[in-house]
């Protein structure tokens, strides 16, 4: 049985905002991107939180976030111990992740965290687990001010 229309996401207002590549090292992944588009704006992030180092590749619509891990295990250890260097995540951009991850809940999908927190470039940020989403994580994100 459906949710109630009104814990549906506005998927009007919701855009693709980043792909995610996990890489051993963004020093080695990123000569590769920049010769794709030598004009390519590249900006360096460390999200403490996440335990990972972040370089946000920006093409003229489209952003790929090169992720590394810090030192110690975070969820991107894991993936490039399990998988190797790829595709790690989708984002989606919504108008609030607070509201979306409470609507997605009630259809029935599984957020990683129980709230979201805070991501990289001012963004809140919550996933959800690949099993309910034919085996992509979709990570949501949305300004903090949303």
């Amino acid at each position: 049985m459906s949710p109630p229309a009104d814990h549906r996401l506005n998927m009007t207002r919701t855009s693709l905002n980043h792909v995610g590549i996990a890489v051993r090292r963004i020093e080695d992944a990123l000569p590769f991107y920049r010769s794709l588009d030598p004009n390519a704006e590249v900006e360096f992030e460390v999200v403490a939180e996440m335990k990972v180092r972040v370089a946000k590749v920006r093409f003229a619509n489209t952003c790929l976030e090169l992720i590394e891990p810090l030192e110690g295990e975070s969820a991107i250890t894991k993936f490039l111990e399990k998988r190797g260097e790829g595709i790690h995540h989708i984002c989606l951009e919504v108008p609030d992740v607070d509201s979306a991850t409470k609507s997605l809940e009630l259809q029935g999908y599984k957020p990683v965290y129980p709230e979201p927190r805070d991501g990289s470039g001012g963004m809140r940020v919550n996933f959800l687990s690949p099993r309910d989403t034919r085996g992509v994580l979709i990570e949501l994100n949305s300004h903090k001010s949303a």
